[in-house]
């Protein structure tokens, strides 16, 4: 089945049938005054080529570090499938990595916050209130310029924290499949995921019972919506670029409050208190996380 599309939509009607409503959605209008062009691999080449990226395979586990323009030429070339996958993300932790908020900057003018996306009420990142979050001008978790050459692909996996994800296409086209939360107990076996492609059938029995809720081809000018648990394979069509970030409406605090909860050790935490240090104390503790969420949940 094929992605709902649709187009003038409301941040009301957004947050009521899609965040709160748990479906995935195409919106095909929202990139229609932006300066594309400004996303292209010529125009980042030029602008960009001279800066180190972080290079990963097809389940984030970092490969290597090269130049942007190394990176294009040598896997934006004709009949070459790539196996490696850019992933430029801005800023999420006290570490010194080879951030994009530089790129980040220099692009803010040729884009706007999507106009269906809420800048409010949001508790990942959290935004205070009055003081909007807008994806231009602010950090987001695991906001990034996803750059990859034809073949290069995400495999299965669901995104952290239960968040929120959108995915902006800019140049090129995207496969994406979606399974829906409750086929968790046949996609995952403790932390692992199945991999579509060669599928380990005796550590995934069941994986020949189910198949994708959704399958479709996310075009240029469009944005997709992850919802929260669902898990989605990612492989780029065609020579591709894209951003995409993560973020928790309040429509989703219990989400967020049950998964701290139940994974007190989870890896991702560090991301969660760095884009709450103005929240919490110095240097703070799962603790310090959950007495914030629980105190801020009257709120919402």
């Amino acid at each position: 089945m094929k992605v709902k599309r649709v187009s003038n939509i409301s941040k009301e009607e957004f947050v009521k049938d899609f965040l709160i409503g748990n479906q995935p959605v195409i919106i095909t209008d929202a990139m229609d005054t932006w300066d594309v062009k400004k996303f292209t691999p010529s125009h980042l080449k030029e602008e960009y080529g001279d800066s180190l990226v972080q290079i990963y395979n097809d389940l984030f586990d970092m490969q290597n570090v090269d130049t942007l323009e190394t990176y294009f030429d040598e896997n934006f070339i004709e009949n070459k499938e790539s196996k490696e996958y850019v992933r430029w993300y801005s800023q999420l932790l006290d570490a010194d990595l080879f951030w994009s908020d530089e790129c980040f900057e220099g692009l803010k003018s040729s884009w706007t916050h999507p106009y269906f996306a809420p800048t409010e009420g949001l508790v990942f990142p959290y935004s205070e209130t009055g003081k909007p979050k807008d994806i231009t001008k602010h950090q987001y978790p695991y906001k990034g310029i996803f750059i990859s050459g034809e073949g290069a692909r995400t495999r299965l996996h669901k995104d952290p924290f239960e968040s929120n994800a959108l995915l902006c296409q800019f140049y090129g086209t995207k496969k994406i499949y979606l399974f829906h939360p409750s086929k968790q107990a046949s996609l995952m076996n403790d932390e692992d995921y199945v991999d579509m492609v060669n599928v380990n059938h005796e550590k995934f029995p069941d994986y020949k019972n189910i198949t994708p809720d959704y399958e479709d081809t996310l075009q240029p000018g469009e944005i997709i919506l992850f919802p929260s648990g669902w898990f989605h394979d990612v492989t780029s069509a065609s020579d591709s670029i894209s951003i995409t970030w993560n973020f928790i409406h309040a429509s989703g605090m219990d989400k967020l409050y049950n998964h701290l909860k139940n994974n007190p050790e989870d890896g991702q935490l560090k991301v969660l208190k760095y884009f709450l240090a103005d929240q919490l104390p110095a240097e703070p503790t799962y603790e310090d996380v959950m007495t914030f969420y629980e105190q801020n949940m009257v709120n919402y």
